[in-house]
């Protein structure tokens, strides 16, 4: 009896220790965080990130950011960042940052932060962002050149793909303005950021063509800047330019019906008014007598005094009187007769299908300007804007007075010309057929065959 009351009071006093040590123990709860503001959103990324207000009572081992297509994210996802914290590390009253990756652009997500302890897992209030949309290409034409009889080189670069990558690329075409990939006239040129080269074929001699740049990506289509191109006409074999290629504009006198170039062989244009027949742009070349374009037109070519015994003198001077006294001086030492005759005529100068006119078709052309006064000569007011190009004997131009122009035909040891505009203050405007000597340096105006 006694040993029994011993074990009752043992327990009692058991019982009443543990009591009172079960509620002396801190009541300990799940964690609480807080999420931060979405401080940049890219196309597949953002960052946010949250704040641990307290722990719980309970150290905080993990937390992160969560994030879903669907409200109420839950660390059960997959689409979650987690930071672990070891033992000692105190986080409660500090912030994190994380970054949201692996996300599909212009897209509404929800985050939340979470933070993870003993008890189990808290989340932040919730914040919904939607990523940036992919935008179209930003790229430039950079320039487009001359190549072959009907095909060009043109140059683009893609500075941007948008934030979508570039499936296609290349350059589209037309003979009018804002040309678009609905052309057939396009190229494709692999795909990508970058500068790309591109082959345009299929050109027409003497065209304007607008040519741009386009890039693609899944936004949609973009162009570069238009450049306005102009496909050279075809020139015999080894001509050399002066000032460029001479563009091919055609004008037909209505009383003859011929169909002529409307600028001299050389000039960047057709005489305008002002300054009219003293523009200097529309002077052109200088040729001898029956010399191909290989660079003795330039009105500032070299010099020699060696004549040459071939229809085309290996170098590109301009070949002067050794003598100055000497009467109806040629280039060449030996005179050829059968230089410039037709289209096909040796050393042609003028643009495929053209050649230089003849005696009569010049005459034909002067007969029938209209009359002229001392402010507006009557040539350059005719329907091919003759202008006052000079001539050249020996090393440079005399220009501003005179304008003459060469004719195919032969008469004797010289070639006839025309003297389409004299000096302004002639009153009965001279216009006639003369001859001249071979050597000299004069205007030519091409005729259409």
């Amino acid at each position: 009896m006694k040993k029994l009351s011993l074990f009752l009071l043992t327990f009692i006093l058991f019982s009443c220790s543990n009591n009172e040590e079960e509620n002396n123990t801190p009541n300990v709860s799940i964690p609480e965080v807080t999420t931060m503001s979405i401080y940049f959103i890219g196309l597949s990324s953002a960052g946010s990130g949250g704040n641990f207000i307290s722990d719980g009572g309970s150290r905080i081992t993990q937390g992160g950011l969560v994030w879903n297509t669907s409200p109420n994210p839950t660390t059960a996802l997959t689409t979650k960042t987690i930071n672990n914290y070891g033992e000692g590390t105190a986080v409660v009253g500090n912030d994190f940052t994380n970054t949201m990756t692996g996300l599909s652009a212009n897209t509404i997500y929800y985050v939340r932060a979470y933070a993870t302890n003993s008890i189990g897992t808290a989340y932040g209030n919730e914040i919904s962002f939607t990523t940036n949309s992919i935008q179209l290409p930003s790229l430039s034409t950079i320039s487009v050149e001359d190549t072959t009889n009907s095909t060009a080189l043109a140059v683009g670069n893609i500075s941007s793909d948008g934030g979508g990558s570039i499936s296609v690329r290349g350059v589209v075409w037309s003979t009018s303005d804002n040309p678009t990939i609905a052309l057939p006239t396009k190229t494709i040129d692999g795909s990508g950021l970058g500068t790309f080269n591109s082959n345009l074929t299929g050109l027409s001699e003497n065209t304007t063509y607008y040519v741009r740049a386009y890039a693609t990506n899944s936004a949609g289509t973009s162009y570069g800047n238009t450049r306005i191109f102009r496909k050279q006409p075809s020139y015999p074999s080894g001509t050399v330019f002066c000032n460029g290629w001479t563009q091919i504009v055609d004008v037909i006198n209505p009383s003859t019906g011929k169909t002529w170039m409307d600028r001299n062989l050389g000039a960047s244009r057709r005489g305008i008014e002002p300054p009219g027949m003293t523009d200097s742009q529309a002077y052109g070349d200088l040729y001898q007598w029956g010399r191909r374009a290989d660079g003795h037109q330039c009105r500032n070519s070299t010099t020699t005094t060696t004549l040459s015994s071939t229809d085309q003198p290996s170098h590109g001077s301009f070949i002067i009187n050794p003598d100055i006294n000497i009467t109806n001086f040629d280039w060449r030492s030996s005179p050829n007769n059968n230089l410039w005759q037709s289209v096909n005529g040796i050393n042609n100068p003028c643009p495929n299908g053209y050649r230089i006119p003849t005696a009569s078709e010049l005459d034909s052309e002067i007969m029938r300007w209209g009359p002229g006064s001392s402010t507006q000569p009557n040539s350059f007011t005719s329907p091919l804007n003759w202008t006052r190009g000079g001539s050249r004997a020996t090393t440079g131009a005399v220009v501003g007075t005179f304008g003459f122009y060469w004719s195919s035909t032969l008469i004797g040891s010289g070639s006839f010309y025309t003297s389409p505009s004299i000096l302004f203050f002639q009153s009965n405007r001279v216009k006639s057929i003369q001859d001249d000597d071979r050597g000299r340096g004069l205007s030519v105006r091409c005729i259409k065959n």
